[in-house]
């Protein structure tokens, strides 16, 4: 009995005490309630939605909407990213560049992709007599190496048994890429070989510059040319 008297007549003196009243009391109760209310209907902003629809999009172009379509031409945002090639294409294009510049002709010429990165793989290695390898080969093993490696071809070994392999082809005008090209230098035999590519350019392994490419019309090359050769499978 005692303990039901005093809780009711305990909280009045609290609320003498503080100044409340009963009513200011409920006031702050149904404001409280009304502040959770309102936080709790607070829509939430998705985050993919935000991206879309808040941060700039680098990769797409966008107008800008405004009423005459030539201030819309002037003011496109122009951040359209322009596509990136892959690995292999750039290199595909790369190589065809290079040796199209090189040999004196359109990139589109440049078709047997595989020769000529055979050729800018070796390109620069420097000249030995019997040689095999990337430290030193001469140009038979060279002419062999390529062919082994680009055409899936096994050629002999020394220019003269290359020479003898192949069909003679007399004319540099009738030459057609990866024939090989044979001269007599200071001897009555087959004593250097080449590869045909256009142009009447040539790759081979010359004692000076190592591999390299050289022009069939050049004085020293034209005056040694014995004739063309052409393998036949």
């Amino acid at each position: 009995m005692y303990k039901t008297l005093i809780t009711p007549i305990f909280l009045m003196v609290l609320l003498q005490k503080f100044r409340l009243s009963v009513l200011a009391l409920l006031v702050l109760v149904s404001t409280a309630k009304a502040q959770n209310t309102n936080i709790e209907t607070v829509s939430k902003v998705d985050p993919i939605e935000f991206i879309q629809n808040y941060l700039p999009i680098n990769t797409v172009a966008k107008p800008v909407l405004t009423v005459s379509d030539d201030v819309v031409k002037s003011r496109m945002i122009s951040r359209t990213a322009k596509p990136k090639e892959n690995f292999g294409e750039g290199m595909l294009n790369w190589v065809k560049d290079k040796y199209a510049d090189v040999l004196e002709v359109l990139p589109n010429q440049i078709s047997n992709v595989m020769l000529y990165r055979f050729i800018d793989e070796w390109y620069g290695v420097k000249y030995r007599m019997g040689g095999t390898s990337k430290k030193g080969i001469d140009c038979s093993a060279f002419v062999q190496t390529l062919y082994q490696y680009v055409f899936g071809f096994n050629l002999l070994r020394t220019a003269g048994m290359q020479f003898g392999e192949s069909q003679y082809i007399k004319s540099i005008s009738d030459l057609r890429e990866g024939d090989l090209v044979f001269f007599r230098i200071n001897t009555s035999r087959i004593s250097h070989v080449g590869v045909y590519l256009k142009n009447n350019f040539f790759v081979h392994s010359a004692s000076s510059k190592g591999v390299s490419i050289a022009n069939l019309t050049n004085d020293y090359w034209h005056k040694y040319f014995a004739g063309g050769g052409r393998v036949l499978n």
